[in-house]
């Protein structure tokens, strides 16, 4: 059974007028939505994103924590590093994912993964979770497969496995 939903943030539960500026982010329509959904089923929802923008300057001072808690997120994972960083939490590295399971003593069996990339599905494929891409198309152009696609948040609960 599913205990927990992990989703990317850019993409996934929004789209941004400008990649540079996390301020910019439009939320989807079914986001706030969907994370009620899954709290009146008893799964906790968290986010986990990479954000350069924190590291190129642009991100500093965003108010992440307030716009997590808007959405209804149980907590939240932020790799603030850029590409050539070298760090072990933004994705497709596991770092962020890891720290979240051993905090809540969760299994990547027990988790979900919804993304938008491939960097997305396969962080959460190498921590054994549940993968769901979103794609608007109902495509996945990637070498790494996700367990499920959907074209909307909305659709989500439909593909999460109950057992």
């Amino acid at each position: 059974m599913i205990r927990c939903v992990f989703f990317d943030r850019d993409g996934t539960l929004g789209t941004l007028s400008d990649v540079r500026y996390p301020q910019t982010i439009t939320y989807f329509p079914d986001a706030r939505e969907t994370i009620r959904a899954l709290h009146e089923r008893g799964i906790k929802a968290m986010i986990a994103t990479n954000q350069s923008s924190i590291a190129r300057g642009t991100g500093a001072g965003y108010d992440f924590d307030g716009e997590f808690r808007f959405l209804g997120a149980d907590d939240w994972f932020i790799c603030p590093h850029d590409n050539q960083d070298g760090c072990d939490c933004r994705k497709p590295a596991t770092g962020l994912l890891r720290r979240a399971l051993e905090k809540y003593h969760w299994s990547g069996g027990e988790c979900a993964m919804v993304g938008d990339r491939e960097t997305d599905i396969l962080c959460g494929e190498r921590m054994g979770m549940f993968t769901v891409l979103l794609s608007p198309q109902r495509e996945c152009t990637f070498a790494t497969r996700p367990k499920a696609i959907i074209s909307s948040l909305s659709e989500l609960l439909q593909v999460l496995p109950t057992d």
